[in-house]
């Protein structure tokens, strides 16, 4: 098999600041051209609520948290900024707070994007959501340079997706956390989703685009797809992490949903899970991603780390 004998997890120790990832994990890719360096904003799981806190999560602290990034990345020359989902942790107040938060957010001056999340749907249906955030679905893709950016909507099948309970995408949802429960799966929790045939179709045909273009494509999703065996897991994360690795064109795929964050570098593909905004009173938690021909340099903030991928080539 093409892949046979070049995985590698690679674990990222909280101790270490900045981190070179090497290519242990890289298969044969597309080779590519790129004109000139992208560069975006990533936040993930903010999960505001005007409530106290949970834990270790910290919903009230989390409006100045994202005011404090907001301001700082109009400071930074980017493309773009991509927030991973969960921007409320969602209740009775869900549409009043995702509104509060919309406006802290939509203060960024670059072009802003959206990846949906479980908590977005605690409390308010899936079309105010998407009406809210001035979406027509739940994912979509744009070119930068060379670069394909896609985002993928991990509540696509899912129970907590904002889908009324007489929808396919409930039903479909509901049938395949079943099928994951009989097979014991770690990820079988409702507060997961899944990706349906529909949207697996569109990102067959945008990555085959891609390649066809000799672009380089980085993916972004709430759900996580690996490590195997992770509870935060997409419900069919390994379908999909097929098609990203046998794309040959994939650099990255980012996440949130997972507050503690990942990595892990496997087949070509480097898997980044950031970390959760909500966690702690006060320390915060967002990225600047730089993108160059051969490397992806990610300059954290607060809780994420700084590091630089290296880019596999042929």
């Amino acid at each position: 098999m093409r892949y046979q004998n070049v995985f590698r997890r690679v674990q990222i120790s909280a101790a270490v600041g900045l981190l070179i990832v090497l290519a242990a994990g890289c298969g044969k890719r597309e080779s590519v051209t790129v004109e000139r360096e992208v560069k975006f904003g990533l936040l993930a799981d903010v999960q505001y609520a005007g409530k106290t806190h949970a834990g270790t999560r910290y919903y009230r602290n989390s409006k100045e948290k994202l005011t404090r990034c907001v301001t700082d990345l109009n400071t930074k020359d980017i493309d773009f900024v991509i927030q991973l989902g969960d921007l409320i942790d969602g209740g009775p107040n869900a549409a009043a707070e995702l509104d509060e938060m919309l406006a802290v957010y939509n203060r960024i001056n670059a072009e802003k994007y959206h990846t949906m999340g479980n908590h977005d749907f605690a409390g308010i249906d899936r079309n105010a959501v998407l009406s809210k955030m001035a979406l027509d679905k739940g994912y979509c893709d744009f070119t930068v340079d060379n670069w394909r950016f896609v985002i993928l909507d991990t509540l696509d099948v899912a129970l907590i997706g904002g889908w009324p309970e007489d929808s396919e995408n409930y039903k479909q949802g509901k049938e395949m956390l079943n099928r994951l429960k009989d097979q014991n799966a770690v990820n079988a929790v409702s507060w997961n989703g899944g990706i349906g045939e529909k949207q697996k179709a569109w990102l067959a045909d945008v990555l085959a685009d891609a390649r066809k273009k000799h672009q380089q494509v980085i993916a972004f999703g709430h759900c996580p797809l690996v490590p195997a065996g992770d509870v935060h897991n997409l419900w069919n994360a390994q379908q999909i992490a097929i098609m990203l690795e046998d794309s040959d064109c994939v650099a990255a795929y980012f996440a949130g949903h997972n507050h503690h964050g990942n990595y892990q570098l496997r087949n070509s593909v480097h898997y980044v899970t950031l970390r959760g905004m909500v966690e702690t009173p006060d320390q915060n938690a967002y990225a600047v991603i730089k993108l160059k021909p051969d490397k992806i340099e990610i300059t954290g903030f607060g809780r994420v780390q700084s590091k630089t991928l290296v880019l596999c080539k042929d």
